[in-house]
């Protein structure tokens, strides 16, 4: 395993895309975080609003806070590499070239799982370090080892998920711009009509509709302020718990690359 990632390494390093993603990924969630705090302003309520609004930014809550936001830049930067590192072995059939030369199909994929997964755990430790820093100048009272510290693992579950819906639409569509079509499409748009459509409309039972793929992986790292603030989000009700998101989210994520496993050994190249 570590001589596929040495060469999978060699393959993403140099590429401009890669250090693009890796970079804005480095720099943009400290400066996201910094900007949401800063337009953080209570309203003509007071103190009691501006002390929980406050609480999102130290520890326990700001693991919350910071795993949320760096699950939107996983979900638009690492989702484009995983897409670029299958489509890109198609496009310039340098695939064929690594099978003709001795390789097999499943170390191939192995590599590129592999590697898909360092980048998802290089990510969460990255959200880690950032939260860390960020609550400990924060100061407070609160227990950074707390119960929220689950929030890393959460946001590799999430993360782990949505590379591997990525890998296996690049090796069913094996086009770049396709893949990432429906990968968005879906997620942002079809499943949501789906869900309240049938769920809501003809079910009345809106809850089922959580353990749809995507529902469940947004319910694993869930908007931070509905814990303390319900009200802002009137699905909450429907949310599945952390452990059940998380439980239902990792089947998926087996089912993506068991799906991306069965095409890829058998499908002609």
């Amino acid at each position: 395993m570590i001589h596929l990632l040495q060469l999978e390494w060699k393959k993403i390093a140099p590429n401009r895309a890669f250090k693009i993603a890796a970079g804005m990924y480095i720099v943009l969630l400290p400066l996201l975080y910094l900007t949401i705090k800063s337009m953080m302003k209570p309203s003509a309520g007071g103190g009691a609003e501006m002390a929980m609004l406050e609480s999102f930014y130290v520890f326990p809550m700001i693991w919350d806070t910071i795993s949320y936001w760096a699950s939107w830049l996983t979900f638009f930067l690492l989702i484009y590499l995983v897409i670029w590192m299958i489509t890109s072995e198609y496009m310039f059939k340098t695939m064929r070239q690594n099978l003709i030369t001795g390789m097999e199909r499943r170390d191939f994929l192995l590599g590129k799982i592999g590697m898909m997964t360092m980048l998802a755990l290089s990510a969460t430790l990255y959200m880690a370090m950032v939260t860390f820093v960020f609550g400990w100048l924060a100061g407070g009272y609160g227990d950074p080892f707390g119960y929220e510290i689950n929030a890393i693992w959460r946001f590799f579950v999430q993360t782990m998920f949505y590379m591997s819906f990525a890998l296996m639409l690049a090796i069913l569509f094996k086009r770049s711009g396709l893949a990432l079509i429906v990968f968005f499409a879906y997620l942002l748009i079809i499943e949501r009509i789906v869900r309240y459509l049938v769920f809501l409309n003809v079910l009345d039972n809106l809850y089922w509709g959580s353990f749809f793929p995507g529902s469940a992986a947004w319910d694993v790292v869930p908007f931070y302020m509905t814990k303390k603030m319900p009200s802002i989000d009137s699905d909450m009700a429907n949310m599945l718990s952390y452990n059940l998101a998380s439980g239902v989210t990792i089947a998926y994520t087996f089912v993506f690359l068991i799906i991306a496993y069965k095409v890829f050994m058998s499908r002609d190249l």
